[in-house]
């Protein structure tokens, strides 16, 4: 079998809920500084996204906490 897309391969799809949206957000030095030093693997986004939903007590629609 050659080329062409095999039942069950690749990642699976995520819902709607779960996917991601990219948007420009201008951060000043201090606080991307910040972030940086931090010591998690994670990234920016989950971060911030993070302390979005501790600050403002939200909950990610289906319950993923990741």
């Amino acid at each position: 079998m050659r080329g062409g897309k095999r039942e069950g391969a690749g990642r699976p799809t995520l819902p709607e809920s779960a996917k991601k949206i990219g948007i420009l957000v201008k951060l000043p030095p201090w606080l991307i500084k910040w972030m940086d030093e931090q010591k998690t693997t994670k990234g920016r986004a989950v971060l911030i996204e993070e302390a979005l939903c501790k600050a403002h007590k939200l909950k990610p629609p289906g319950g993923d906490n990741d």
